[in-house]
């Protein structure tokens, strides 16, 4: 239990240098949930609640972040300045820079690279990377 703890700390660590929001300030008032057009389960402050009970792990891998569609009305709606959209976004890029790339970029060789329109690879990145 310990361990995972510390994990967990140093998660929350990551994501709050990577997005510049401080977690623990949010009080969970619930204004950024109320003006959310998402209809996000668990909702924005649920997630929120999640990092501050040290339940990362629960949070990243929640289906809801993919829902969220950045429209910044949670963030602009707190009280506090702490955007919840922001985090949501930070969760996103910590889940995926989690995953094993589906595509190797040396397995498609040197002739394919050579062969293809760079749009085509550089958007078959964005997808499948």
């Amino acid at each position: 239990m310990q361990i995972l703890m510390k994990s967990n700390q140093s998660a929350l660590k990551e994501l709050e240098l990577a997005t510049g929001e401080i977690v623990s300030d949010c009080y969970q008032c619930g204004k950024c949930t109320a003006g959310c057009p998402a209809s996000m389960d668990p909702s924005p402050s649920v997630l929120i609640h999640y990092l501050k009970l040290g339940l990362f792990e629960k949070a990243v891998n929640s289906e809801s972040i993919w829902s969220c569609m950045g429209c910044l009305t949670c963030s602009e709606r707190c009280p506090k300045n702490v955007s919840p959209a922001a985090i949501v976004e930070g969760l996103k890029r910590l889940h995926l820079n989690r995953m094993k790339p589906r595509v190797i970029l040396h397995a498609l060789g040197q002739e394919f690279l050579a062969n293809s329109t760079q749009q085509a690879v550089v958007s078959g990145f964005r997808k499948f990377v």
